[in-house]
């Protein structure tokens, strides 16, 4: 089932909400491909996509909300940083350990469940706090 964006996800600046939002739309994809996985018909090409979506994201939303909790003088921005940490490493190992061209219907299912789960806890949980900042 697609993850819907809404306002509970809003943080308050626009370029991060834009941000997130486009990482909702992701997770969705990783959805479609896994369906079409499962009839046989994984798209290669659409996966390395996502993966070079993901790579992409990581280090440059990752460092631009940083960059406004520091700012902002976010009293949490230190917990954020190491929830991004943790993400990072998760990223790491499993991009290391799945290439697009080789990567299977449950790895997708993992990555799936791990960024949907980690996306909706970290927003609503740590980004939120942006709101009481700005």
């Amino acid at each position: 089932m697609p993850i819907q964006w809404s306002q509970q996800y809003e943080v308050g600046d626009p370029r991060t909400d834009s941000q997130h939002q486009n990482l909702f739309e992701y997770i969705n994809r990783i959805e479609q491909l896994i369906e079409q996985g499962r009839t046989g018909q994984l798209n290669r090409q659409e996966v390395e996509h996502v993966f070079i979506f993901l790579d992409a994201y990581v280090n440059t939303h990752f460092a631009y909300e940083e960059l406004c909790m520091t700012l902002r003088g976010c009293k949490i921005a230190q917990k954020n940083k190491e929830a991004h940490d943790r993400f990072l490493a998760f990223w790491a190992e499993f991009s290391h350990a799945y290439a697009p061209q080789n990567i299977t219907v449950a790895a997708l299912e993992t990555l799936h469940a791990t960024l949907a789960s980690w996306l909706t806890q970290h927003i609503c949980k740590i980004d939120v706090a942006l709101r009481q900042s700005s």
